[in-house]
């Protein structure tokens, strides 16, 4: 069967042997941008006090194809080695845990992390499927932690910058699994979504949008169906999602979607980075310099990857209350570290969070 699909898969650096990062599938996902995410993994790790170094896997394909599921299975099946001995993987933008734990098993694998796990064989097998089998409220764990995470952060980081989040302002671009989770946990904090993007176009109802109903109505990809919006929402091209006067801005869709054309619309106090790479690094310098605070995505979205490495280090238990208790206390006590890091040294908060990382990288390999 020709599908046309490319796929790549970038180890930035090895850790006692082991490399962690997820597989994306987007139409044109190129290697400069597998390269670019491997090398965030391993910050990410690192901030996380994960011994795994960071890696990454793309394909250039469509997710929604009907011939998905087999362009999955036959990159899982070309790195099959790496997945077998020294790389622990899950999902990303474009893929599903549940598609990739199949595609592996398809190809002889036992899971996507069994790297992390061959030590201990099938216990640590047994802690991972129960962590991952856990709901909350109904929905799948590894649905809502990426995005939990981020909210997370953000109430951490408006801690610190004195912003209350009870009546706070947002606008959200994407409505999967990292942008809902977030919107569902920070409407629950008192934060008003005035804006969100999704593939179709933008969102908009400066009195708030009503979240729940937004997330009843989007499908599995977080398109959100417009005959089922909430009273009072409108719809807008997708660009008018960064034009709101907000006070709190996540992007959590796509790579550059804030660049040195359009950040200039952008009106907030604090900007968290919930996609990969979402800004572009000279939007990020004009931002800063506008007094934006930023939390940069290997802070802001490490959640997943924590769940899955904390597993496999023992550092969570396979229970609710260890895994949401333990990720909130790891990724808050971050995010004070590296912005207030950022105050003291007058550098910027990627900078601080950099300088953590590899300051953690360099004792980590003596």
């Amino acid at each position: 069967m020709a599908t046309g699909a490319r796929g790549w898969f970038v180890i930035d650096r090895l850790v006692g042997g082991m490399c962690s990062g997820g597989i994306r599938m987007r139409p044109g996902v190129t290697p400069d941008e597998v390269t670019a995410l491997a090398r965030t993994m391993s910050h990410k790790m690192a901030v996380l006090d994960i011994p795994y170094g960071g890696a990454k896997s793309g394909i250039d394909f469509d997710s929604a194809s009907p011939q998905a599921p087999a362009v999955l299975r036959g990159f899982i099946e070309a790195i099959r080695p790496f997945i077998a001995e020294r790389y622990a993987t899950g999902a990303d933008l474009g893929t599903h845990e549940d598609e990739i734990i199949a595609a592996c098993q398809l190809v002889g694998l036992t899971h996507p992390l069994q790297a992390g796990f061959k030590s201990e064989g099938g216990a640590g097998l047994t802690r991972v499927k129960q962590a991952l089998g856990l709901r909350s409220e109904g929905i799948p764990i590894t649905e809502l932690m990426a995005g939990y995470g981020v909210a997370e952060c953000t109430a951490e980081a408006a801690d610190v910058i004195g912003l209350s989040l009870r009546g706070a302002t947002l606008a959200l671009q994407g409505f999967g699994n990292v942008g809902g989770a977030a919107a569902r946990y920070l409407d629950r904090a008192g934060v008003k979504l005035v804006a969100v993007a999704d593939i179709e176009g933008a969102i908009i109802d400066a009195r708030g949008l009503d979240v729940p109903a937004l997330l009843a109505a989007r499908d599995r990809f977080g398109r959100i169906d417009r005959q089922r919006l909430p009273a009072g929402a409108r719809c807008a091209a997708e660009p008018a999602w960064l034009q709101q006067p907000v006070d709190i801005v996540i992007p959590a869709a796509i790579g550059n979607a804030i660049h040195r054309e359009n950040q200039a619309e952008l009106r907030c106090r604090l900007l968290v980075e919930g996609a990969n790479n979402p800004v572009t690094d000279e939007a990020e310098e004009s931002l800063e310099r506008r007094g934006i605070t930023l939390l940069p995505d290997f802070v802001a979205n490490a959640a997943a990857a924590f769940l899955f490495c904390g597993l496999l280090e023992k550092r969570l238990e396979p229970t609710l209350e260890s895994i949401f208790g333990e990720t909130s206390r790891q990724l808050r006590s971050t995010t004070r570290e590296l912005l207030e890091r950022s105050r003291r040294n007058r550098v910027s908060s990627r900078k601080s969070a950099e300088e953590i990382a590899e300051g953690r990288l360099r004792a980590r390999l003596g």
